[in-house]
């Protein structure tokens, strides 16, 4: 009996020991295997960019974004989809998810965006967190949290774009960064 109740502890120890996360270190979990899969950097100014992506279980989007040429909404789409299949923690049933809430400004922007695209058949939760950039240290920060869905359960993400409300222009230099799980 003792030579059985060995080899549990020795089995259960070997589990302990292969398991990546020790409670300790944060490591693993920064170390999430992201790859970069998509980038697009504006060579001149324009009103929107959009990057094809292959399909990711887990994705993550950096815009980085100095002054627009005027004040504008900043949308966010994927799968060039335009239909009302949007929804966010302030509004339903809209034709893109908003990245500043609705703030029509025309300061420079950093935003991180993190989606989960785990399965075709389900909606894609996004948290999306957005700074504008401001130019004096004597002006107070504005800063934007929001959540919210691409209620598609047909499709991967498989294309991001940004796009501005009106006319103003992204300037030249303006990034678009995907990164995903690898596979």
């Amino acid at each position: 009996m003792s030579d059985l109740f060995e080899n549990r502890i020795a089995h259960l120890e070997q589990i302990l020991r292969s398991h990546q996360h020790d409670g300790l270190s944060s490591d693993p979990l920064r170390n999430q295997d992201l790859q970069q899969i998509g980038k697009i950097v504006l060579g001149v100014a324009a009103t929107s960019l959009s990057i094809a992506i292959p399909p990711r279980r887990y994705l993550r989007v950096l815009i980085a974004c100095g002054a627009k040429s005027g004040a504008s909404d900043d949308y966010l789409r994927f799968n060039a989809d335009s239909g009302s299949n949007y929804t966010t923690t302030t509004g339903v049933s809209q034709a893109q998810i908003d990245i500043r809430n609705t703030a029509n400004s025309a300061l420079g922007f950093f935003s991180i965006i993190e989606i989960a695209n785990k399965l075709s058949t389900l909606v894609k939760p996004c948290f999306l967190h957005t700074v504008n950039r401001i130019t004096s240290a004597a002006t107070a920060i504005s800063s934007y949290a929001l959540f919210a869905s691409w209620v598609n359960t047909t499709a991967f993400i498989n294309a991001v774009s940004l796009t501005s409300s009106g006319a103003a222009t992204y300037p030249v230099g303006t990034e678009l960064l995907v990164f995903g799980n690898k596979q």
